[in-house]
């Protein structure tokens, strides 16, 4: 590591899976490349601190550093909830010298990327109407379920993470009841991200596999042998010829999902727009219907009228929570 660099911002979004680290110039536009910007494949490292020297090795460090991270945050103090990490930010800056430094939420992350996020980013999904000022909200199924949302108005910036994905799951019929029951005897807890998230669709099916659904082909064996079952299952379902236990643990996971988001729409009343984010979805956003995700996201008896009314759009930029956390750094350091 050489000197700081005071018009440098580092900028991370640490996730379950993978670690986005970039550097940026604070003299350029929120919309601007980053200077240098590498991605790691989190299970290759100890810990945090080792992919963030090797990635200054042969940088300046920026005087700035502003963290998404998927975990609980307390004081200074980020516990992973998907990975055995724990990062400080008193650590951080006694060990690489920064002079500022905060760790957000990855949701908070991403909800602060909303504004900057542009047509070709986003796929809509419903139309709706969007209110001026009003609340947007997102919620993002991917190595867990996270959600959150934006107040955006003249006098105030506030993106807030949540822990909202692990609330109590609530079924909507007596298919989901049956579900519930199945993970009641496997969890002391069955919250949302139970079954909308990356560990989701395995659960959701092996209840279906317990089933009467047929289940002896070759796929099967294959899904379960498999140590990330996920890629298997979901494209079991999108195949010419689609594994029928497959397409209904895709089809439930949506309908679930849309519950789901539709909760944290009148919760947050978010005239502004629900976002779904995650890296599930985006990837096979053109190979699958939402009519099912839209079904039950409007499903809210007296409520439906305004369920019609919020926009729903899936974002499709990859690096939206980089984007995000280098937006909130800004905003933090009060940066134009």
């Amino acid at each position: 590591m050489t000197k700081l660099n005071a018009n440098l911002l580092l900028a991370a979004d640490i996730g379950g899976t993978k670690s986005d680290v970039a550097i940026f110039d604070l003299s350029q536009n929120h919309n601007d490349p980053p200077v240098r910007r590498q991605r790691y494949r989190n299970k290759k490292f100890l810990n945090f601190n080792e992919i963030l020297t090797d990635f200054l090795a042969d940088s300046e460090t920026p005087v700035y550093g502003c963290f998404g991270v998927a975990a609980v945050i307390r004081q200074g103090t980020a516990k992973f909830t998907n990975l055995d990490w724990t990062l400080s930010e008193n650590t951080l800056r006694d060990r690489f010298g920064f002079k500022q430094i905060t760790l957000i939420n990855d949701l908070t992350a991403i909800c602060s990327a909303l504004p900057f996020l542009t047509k070709k980013d986003l796929l809509l999904i419903q139309q709706g109407e969007v209110e001026e000022n009003g609340v947007r909200a997102v919620i993002a199924p991917g190595t867990g379920l996270g959600e959150g949302f934006l107040i955006d108005r003249e006098s105030c910036f506030h993106p807030q993470g949540s822990e909202g994905g692990h609330c109590d799951f609530a079924p909507l019929n007596q298919e989901q009841a049956k579900l519930l029951t199945y993970l009641q005897q496997r969890h002391l807890a069955v919250s949302y991200e139970l079954l909308c998230s990356g560990k989701g669709l395995p659960n959701i099916f092996d209840f279906l596999a317990s089933t009467s659904i047929t289940r002896d082909n070759d796929l099967f064996t294959q899904i379960a042998a498999a140590k990330d079952r996920t890629p298997l299952i979901v494209e079991g379902a999108l195949a010419e010829f689609p594994c029928p236990l497959c397409a209904k643990t895709l089809s439930l996971f949506l309908e679930i999902l849309g519950a789901e988001a539709g909760n944290l729409a009148l919760k947050s009343y978010s005239t502004g727009g629900l976002f779904i984010g995650g890296g599930i979805l985006p990837r096979i956003a053109n190979r699958i219907s939402f009519d099912s995700f839209l079904k039950t996201f409007r499903q809210k008896e007296k409520m439906e009228n305004l369920m019609d009314s919020i926009p729903v759009h899936l974002i499709m930029r990859q690096d939206a929570a980089l984007l995000g956390t280098a937006s909130y750094g800004r905003h933090l350091f009060r940066m134009p």
